[in-house]
């Protein structure tokens, strides 16, 4: 089916066409640059709550935290949130690690235990049980003296430290200005 629009005798819809491709091209790279700065806004804003969460000052942590545009087409855009190290979400959401029976946290001032599983310790651990507390694993350190190097838990609450989904909301809300902005200054 073909619409012909003529006004004195001028064919009105070539005119109407080249408007509303010129129109429809102003809407799309206005949608782009919308869902543009809407993710840097989400990837910068984010990287800034990583680091206020506490130790999450390296760079792993927040360089880690990408928000990038995905294209379905040339308006059907979506922004992918991701991190790159796998566990990232404990901290968004919070979480609950169980042992299996126990969990072996190295105790702070034994810093040959940093980073180093209990089973994989290189000299010998014995378990020392303590009446209404957790238990420790200890080692022999030298002339008869032991040192505490694990203590042992059921279970750890790390509670929620990001507020990533909050920011994503927030700045979902900013698109329709960024929308308009962007309609403004591309016209």
């Amino acid at each position: 089916m073909t619409i012909r629009v003529s006004f004195n005798g001028k064919a009105v819809g070539q005119l109407w066409s080249a408007q509303t491709k010129r129109y429809s091209e102003k809407m799309v790279k206005a949608t782009q640059a919308s869902a543009r700065r809407a993710a840097a806004a989400i990837e910068t804003r984010g990287r800034e709550n990583i680091k206020a969460g506490g130790n999450f000052g390296s760079a792993r942590w927040q360089a880690g935290f990408r928000a990038y545009l995905s294209f379905r087409s040339r308006v059907r855009l979506s922004i992918r949130v991701t991190h790159s190290v796998f566990y990232w979400r404990v901290f968004e959401f919070g979480a609950k690690i169980f042992g299996r029976p126990l969990l072996w946290i190295p105790l702070p001032w034994a810093r040959e235990a940093q980073g180093i599983r209990a089973r994989d310790y290189p000299g010998n651990l014995f378990r020392v049980e303590r009446l209404g507390r957790s238990p420790l694993l200890m080692a022999r350190t030298g002339a008869g003296t032991v040192e505490a190097k694990y203590v042992g838990k059921e279970f750890v609450v790390i509670p929620r430290k990001w507020r990533l989904r909050d920011i994503v909301r927030q700045e979902q809300k900013r698109l329709g200005r960024y929308y308009r902005e962007a309609l403004r200054t591309n016209g």
